[in-house]
């Protein structure tokens, strides 16, 4: 199996680090809050690399799935497909991991996981039944992997999509897997993933099943990012939101988070957009324990906080807006 991203994608080597978009968006500071992905549901079906531009173009992906992935976009509600593989969790010959998150009803604090390492033969009407709702579920009981609290990053290292993915992406993966995941006590698992967004936030993370996402992580942010030692406000620059709420929600979120830290995690939330008008709106974020001894709410206005230029990786300099919380009160 090829395992080096750099392979994906044989410009690498010939590119420009300070050419980078990603390079470009950490040079003008760039702030990414409200940028995270808030997909209802995630399936993601292991295929090993390489991957072609289109991941599912490759020569590895699943014969058939692509016809899968077609129906359901037609009959099913909005999914988001991913591609992802480990060095250090292969499935068996002839198998495929599946995992699929879906996010519940409001208030919550993580998406719903399910995860299988099924046979080929069983895949594309395994994650047929998953996206459809299927109650045949129970036939494929006996390949469920049973992960509900296993933390799994995600991280993009699609050099094949993106330059800026294959350059930054790979190296973060190998360091959270070999001073990270080997550690935890099968706790914390990290993945390789096909192209999420947000390229020029490289290296970018998704959190599952919490649903966060991360930007332009460096070496020096792991200890508070994985392990959460030290206050949020060392990485709430590096933090592109919650996938639980919208964009303004997510803006307001990260204001909240600084002040309650790391246990704001494990609140149940539900965030309204109040008002909004042009680059500014009012948010109500509602939260409450698990046990529902505390309840309670903050409201929040968004404002613009004017434009930066971004640029790079041969795109012409545009105007990105940025925001800032000008008020938060808890209520």
């Amino acid at each position: 199996m090829e395992t080096n991203s750099i392979i994906e994608d044989r410009c690498l080597s010939d590119c420009h680090e300070q050419d980078l978009c990603a390079a470009v968006s950490k040079m003008v500071r760039e702030d990414p809050i409200g940028s995270a992905a808030g997909h209802e549901r995630y399936l993601f079906v292991e295929v090993p690399v390489p991957w072609d531009y289109d991941v599912t173009a490759s020569r590895h992906f699943p014969k058939g799935f692509m016809e899968v992935l077609k129906r359901a976009a037609e009959n099913a509600p909005k999914f988001r497909f991913l591609s992802f593989v480990s060095d250090a969790h292969p499935s068996p010959a002839g198998y495929r991991r599946v995992m699929y998150f879906q996010k519940p009803l409001p208030p919550f604090a993580r998406y719903e996981k399910k995860e299988y390492v099924a046979p080929e033969a069983e895949l594309n009407a395994l994650a047929e039944a998953l996206l459809n709702g299927s109650e045949l579920m129970n036939r494929y009981e006996s390949y469920r992997f049973h992960s509900e609290n296993v933390r799994d990053l995600f991280v993009c290292t699609h050099g094949s999509h993106d330059v800026c993915c294959g350059r930054f992406g790979y190296p973060m993966y190998k360091m959270l897997e070999d001073h990270y995941a080997v550690k935890s006590s099968g706790k914390l698992r990290v993945w390789r993933a096909s192209h999420f967004g947000g390229h020029r936030f490289a290296p970018t993370i998704a959190d599952l099943p919490e649903g966060r996402y991360w930007a332009q992580v460096e070496p020096e942010d792991l200890d508070t990012l994985v392990l959460r030692q030290g206050p949020f406000s060392d990485i709430s620059r590096k933090y592109r939101g919650w996938g639980g709420v919208g964009k303004y929600e997510q803006m307001v979120e990260r204001e909240i988070f600084l002040r309650e830290g790391w246990g704001w995690l494990d609140y149940n939330k539900k965030g309204t957009v109040l008002r909004e008008e042009g680059h500014s709106a009012v948010v109500r974020i509602d939260y409450s324990s698990a046990d529902g001894t505390v309840s309670g709410a903050y409201e929040g206005t968004v404002v613009s906080a004017g434009t930066i230029k971004m640029g790079g990786c041969g795109s012409a300099l545009k105007d990105v807006q940025q925001y800032q919380v000008s008020r938060l009160t808890k209520l």
